[in-house]
C-alpha cells in the first residue's frame, strides 16, 4: 500500500488495487485502507468518478454472490464528503449484512457524523459512544483506526458545543496521543487545533496559541491547505481577542493569501470580515470598509446570504462611526432586506432539498417501493400512538404540577382567615403577591398544556397591551432586577398585539431573563423596541428586538440555540427556554432569530401579530 500513499488521481489508485475487476474481501479492505483515511483530500471533481467505479465493483461483487459491506461504507463516506448526509444515512441504514462487529462499529461512526451534520446531536453521541465502547486501543486496520479517531474528535467537538471545555481538552489530548503514535497526520492536525480551541475557551491564550501554531506548522508540511488556512485564521482570532492587532493581521493575511491562492473563496470571506473588524476596532475606518467590501463582493458572487447579511450590518456600523450617515442607513436597509430574504431562502431550500431527496430515493429504489410503503405505514401508526401517549402524559403532568399549587392556595386561604385582623399592610401585600403568582403559575401550566396541543385546544386569541404585559414580566423578575440593577430602555408607544397573554408573557420573560443571566461584567443594558413588517399573507406583524450588552453567543453555536435541550450556555441552561420561545413565536406564524458577537452582546428578533 505504500506505493499508493501519494497518489492524487484516486481512480487510478482504485484500479491499482483492482486491476482485473475481481473483487474480494481482501481487496475491499485494501480499498477502505486507501480511500477512507484520505477522504478529506479527495478533490470534489473526482468524487463522482470514484463513486461510479465503486458502483461497478459493487455490481461485480453481487454477481459473484459476495457480501462486501466495506464498499458500501466507502460509498457512503463519499456522499458525506459531498454534504449529502441523508443519502449517506440511507445507504448505511439499508445495508443489512453487518455481522462483523468491526463493520458495525465503522458504520456507526459514519452514521454519527451524518447525524451531527443534520443537527441530531443525541443520535450522533450515541453512535460515537458505540464506537469508542468497542475500540479500547487503536484498531490494527488503517481505515478502522481513522474511524476511531473521527469518533473521538466528534465527541470532543460536541462537548465544546455543550460548553464542556475541560472534557473537550482531555479528549483532544487523548486523540493527539493516539494519532501521533499511529502516524495519522490528518487527525494530529485536528487534535492540535481542537486543543488550541479548548484552551481558548478556558481562557488560556498562551497554550491556545502554542497548539494552534503547532497545528499550522504540521498542516503546512503534511496536512491539507484548507486546514492550514483555518489554523492561520484561528490564530488571528485569538490575537484579535487579545487586542494584539498587528499580530492578528499577520496571521489573517496569511490565511487570506492561502485561501485566495487555492481559490477557497467561501473561507476567505471570514478572513476579510475579521480583518475589517481588526481595523474597525482601531478606528481605521477606510481600511475596515475596504476589507468588508472585499468580503461583500465574494459573498454576493457566491450568494452566501448569511455572511452577506453580517457584512451589511458591519458596513452600516463602520459608516455610522465614520459619520457617513447616508451610507450607514443604506447598508442598514440592505441588512434588513437580506435578513428577510435569508429566512425565506432557508425555508425554500429545506423544502427543495426534501423534494430532491424523495425523487432520488424513488429513482434508486423502485424495486422496494412496496416494502418502503409498508414501513412508512407502520411508522406512521407508531407516531400516532406515540403522539396520543405524549398528549396523555402532558395532561397527567399538568395535573400533578397544579396539585401543589392548589394545596398552597388552600393553606394561604386558611392563614388569611386565621390571621385576618392581625396582618399589617405589608403582610397583606405579600399574601396578595403569592396568590397572584400562584394564579399566574396555574394559568401558565394551562397555556403550556395548550401549547403541547396546538392543533386542538388552544383558546381564542385576544388583544394584548404590550407595554402592560412587559411591565408585568419585569415585575415578576423584580428580585433579580433589584440585585443586578440593569438599565432597561423600553420604547414608547409600543403597539398592541394579538395572542395569548401568558404564552407571550413567557416568551418575553425567557428572553429578558436570559439577558440578566448571561451578562458581562459591565452594567447590563436591555433595550426593548419594535417595528412593523408585512407578510405575504397580508397579515400585519410587529418585529420586536431585545438587545443586551452581555456575554454574546459564539458563532458556531448560534444556529443551535433554539434546539430543544441544546444547553449551549452550560450549567446555567436547561436547553428548554429558547426552544419554548421558538415554539411560541411559530404558533403565531412568526420567526425568531438572533445576532450576536462574543463580548459585545446579543439581539433577539421575533415577529408577533399586530392588533
Amino acid at each position: 500500500m505504500d506505493k499508493l500513499g501519494k497518489i492524487t488521481d484516486f481512480k487510478k489508485g482504485i484500479d491499482s488495487i483492482c486491476p482485473d475487476d475481481a473483487i474480494c474481501s481482501n481487496k475491499a479492505e485494501a480499498l477502505a485502507n486507501f480511500l477512507i483515511p484520505k477522504t478529506m483530500y479527495i478533490p470534489l471533481n473526482q468524487v463522482e468518478q470514484i463513486k461510479e467505479r465503486l458502483s461497478q465493483l459493487e455490481n461485480i461483487a453481487k454477481q459473484n454472490g459476495d457480501d462486501l459491506p466495506l464498499l458500501n461504507l466507502i460509498h457512503a463516506t463519499l456522499f458525506y464528503k459531498q454534504g449529502q448526509y441523508e443519502k449517506a444515512l440511507f445507504m448505511l441504514n439499508n445495508y443489512k449484512s453487518k455481522k462483523d462487529i468491526l463493520i458495525r462499529v465503522c458504520y456507526s461512526t459514519m452514521k454519527g457524523s451524518c447525524y451531527r451534520s443534520l443537527g441530531q446531536k443525541e443520535n450522533a453521541l450515541a453512535a460515537f459512544h458505540f464506537t469508542i465502547g468497542h475500540f479500547h486501543d487503536n484498531p490494527s486496520q488503517i481505515f478502522a483506526s481513522y474511524i476511531y479517531h473521527i469518533a473521538l474528535f466528534q465527541i470532543a467537538d460536541i462537548n465544546a458545543e455543550l460548553g464542556n471545555y475541560q472534557t473537550m481538552l482531555e479528549q483532544q489530548e487523548k486523540l493527539l496521543t493516539l494519532s501521533q503514535s499511529s502516524g495519522n497526520v490528518d487527525m494530529t492536525n485536528r487534535a492540535l487545533n481542537g486543543i488550541g480551541r479548548a484552551y481558548s475557551e478556558l481562557g488560556d491564550n498562551n497554550n491556545c496559541l502554542k497548539y494552534l501554531q503547532l497545528a499550522e506548522n504540521s498542516s503546512s508540511k503534511e496536512g491539507s491547505v484548507r486546514f492550514m488556512a483555518k489554523n492561520q485564521h484561528d490564530i488571528g482570532v485569538v490575537y484579535f481577542k487579545m487586542k494584539l492587532y498587528d499580530d492578528a493581521l499577520v496571521y489573517l493575511n496569511r490565511a487570506l493569501e492561502t485561501r485566495e491562492n487555492y481559490k477557497l473563496s467561501d473561507a476567505a470571506i471570514s478572513s476579510h470580515i475579521l480583518v475589517g473588524k481588526v481595523y474597525l476596532e482601531q478606528d481605521f475606518f477606510e481600511k475596515a470598509i475596504d476589507a468588508f467590501n472585499k468580503a461583500r463582493l465574494i459573498a454576493k458572487k457566491l450568494n452566501i446570504l448569511g455572511k452577506l447579511r453580517d457584512i451589511y450590518k458591519l458596513l452600516s456600523e463602520v459608516h455610522e462611526k465614520n459619520n457617513q450617515l447616508g451610507l450607514a442607513l443604506n447598508y442598514h436597509k440592505k441588512f434588513h432586506a437580506v435578513n428577510e430574504d435569508l429566512n425565506d431562502v432557508k425555508s425554500t431550500q429545506k423544502e427543495n432539498e426534501k423534494v430532491r431527496e424523495i425523487n432520488t430515493k424513488l429513482n434508486q429504489q423502485k424495486n422496494i417501493i412496496g416494502e418502503q410503503k409498508t414501513k412508512i405505514e407502520v411508522y406512521a401508526s407508531k407516531l400516532v400512538e406515540t403522539n396520543m401517549q405524549l398528549q396523555n402524559f402532558a395532561s397527567i403532568a399538568a395535573h400533578d404540577l397544579k396539585a401543589p399549587i392548589r394545596i398552597t392556595n388552600g393553606f394561604i386561604n386558611l392563614l388569611s382567615r386565621k390571621y385576618k385582623n392581625k396582618w399589617d399592610e405589608d403582610d397583606q401585600e405579600y399574601i396578595g403577591f403569592i396568590t397572584k403568582n400562584m394564579t399566574s403559575l396555574s394559568k401558565m401550566i394551562d397555556d403550556l398544556l395548550s401549547l403541547s396541543k396546538l392543533d386542538q385546544d388552544l383558546p381564542p386569541m385576544k388583544p394584548i397591551n404590550t407595554r402592560t404585559l412587559i411591565e408585568e414580566v419585569l415585575n415578576r423578575l423584580q428580585n433579580k432586577i433589584e440585585d443586578i440593577k440593569p438599565k432597561i430602555l423600553l420604547q414608547d408607544n409600543l403597539p398592541n398585539i394579538v395572542g395569548h397573554e401568558s404564552l407571550i408573557g413567557q416568551l418575553f420573560q425567557n428572553l429578558i431573563d436570559n439577558t440578566l443571566k448571561y451578562r458581562s461584567e459591565a452594567i447590563p443594558k436591555i433595550q426593548i423596541s419594535c417595528s412593523f413588517t408585512n407578510k405575504l399573507d397580508k397579515q400585519k406583524f410587529v418585529t420586536f428586538e431585545i438587545k443586551d450588552n452581555g456575554l454574546g453567543i459564539p458563532e458556531y453555536l448560534q444556529d443551535k440555540v433554539f434546539e430543544l435541550f441544546s444547553g449551549t450556555n452550560g450549567e446555567d441552561s436547561n436547553g428548554i427556554g429558547l426552544a419554548t420561545c421558538k415554539k411560541i413565536v411559530s404558533n403565531y406564524g412568526g420567526n425568531i432569530w438572533l445576532e450576536s458577537e462574543e463580548g459585545v452582546g446579543t439581539t433577539m428578533f421575533f415577529n408577533l401579530l399586530a392588533e
